[in-house]
């Protein structure tokens, strides 16, 4: 069995053992007098230095209870609860990595909102991304153990149930298919928008901005694939390739294929646009929830939603089976 297989029991020591490098190192910064922690003091918010090496040092210990000896005399809702609020912690302090790696592919360089070079802030998204990843892990396999179920797959079954079976193609259920659906129609009044802005129609963008059509016919590629992608999550052809593939048709899809792209793209657009949606609203920033910003916020918050539910069904779906193999088997 590869390493990646027995995520279940590695995911707790890995888990532990980030966060308290990661908030050893933080600690120290503190005690040196660093207050720029994820560029929030930037922002005029209060610095968070301080509550994040405790959150993360906490965190280590949280995890540790997850798959040490000691920890099976806790309370397992209590020790599931931690480890789920330090992944969610984690997870929307890194929300804004995706715009830096965008920014670093497309410019070679990581900035803050003023221009000057930002590769700490960008290196705290980054760990805390991978801290957020290896609590959600932890958590999951915590959860599903102490429900006596099997870490791996999530259901019950003997222990000599070694083997892996892959569910069939399926859709998802009617409900996530709707979502799904609304996701991909989230994108419409920002591309009107854009397309009215490129039109000559005035008051569009801000600061009388004048999009050209190229970069209209490329966003509307963009979303294309943002769709493609969204739709395959709750299409049985998101688990199969289906036959205009070619050599690929009937072969499984790897889950990995989908999955990484999603999780890395939906935590930042659903935080991203429910963040701005709600400035907007409050009138602190652009033209309100009737203009560009507020269209813009629609598309990337309800179709970064969207893909997390997707996601969370695709997962689901197509999580593997553990069945016994022809030697366990009586």
């Amino acid at each position: 069995m590869t390493w990646w297989r027995r995520w279940a029991s590695w995911a707790g020591h890995a888990a532990g053992g980030a966060a308290a490098a990661y908030g050893c190192v933080l600690l120290v910064a503190a005690l040196k007098g660093y207050r720029s922690f994820l560029g929030v003091t930037d922002l005029g918010l209060p610095d968070v230095t301080w509550p994040g090496a405790a959150v993360l040092l906490v965190g280590s210990a949280v995890a540790a209870a997850t798959v040490r000896p000691w920890g099976a005399r806790l309370p397992p809702g209590a020790v599931s609860a931690g480890a789920w609020g330090v992944a969610a912690l984690a997870l929307v302090g890194s929300c804004w990595v995706l715009l830096n790696l965008v920014q670093l592919v497309l410019t070679g360089t990581v900035t803050d909102r003023h221009g000057d070079s930002d590769w700490v802030t960008f290196a705290e998204r980054l760990c805390l991304a991978v801290v957020g990843a290896l609590f959600t892990a932890a958590a999951l396999a915590h959860a599903r153990r102490s429900a006596g179920l099997c870490p791996r797959c999530g259901r019950a079954h003997p222990p000599q149930a070694s083997g892996r079976r892959h569910p069939a193609p399926h859709a998802a259920p009617p409900v996530v298919r709707r979502i799904a659906y609304a996701g991909c129609c989230a994108f419409l009044p920002y591309l009107t928008l854009h397309a009215l802005g490129a039109a000559g129609v005035p008051g569009i963008e801000p600061g009388g901005f004048r999009p050209t059509w190229p970069m209209v016919l490329a966003g509307v590629c963009g979303v294309g694939l943002a769709v493609f992608l969204l739709l395959g999550l709750v299409r049985p052809w998101g688990m199969v390739f289906p036959r205009w593939t070619l050599w690929l048709a009937g072969r499984r899809v790897p889950r990995f294929l989908p999955l990484a792209p999603v999780w890395v793209l939906a935590p930042t657009l659903a935080l991203y646009g429910t963040g701005s949606g709600i400035l907007a609203g409050a009138g602190l920033l652009g033209d309100g929830l009737l203009g560009i910003g507020g269209a813009a916020s629609l598309a990337f918050g309800g179709y970064g939603w969207a893909l997390a539910v997707a996601a969370v069904s695709y997962q689901n779906r197509t999580r593997p089976l553990c069945v016994a193999t022809k030697a366990a088997a009586p």
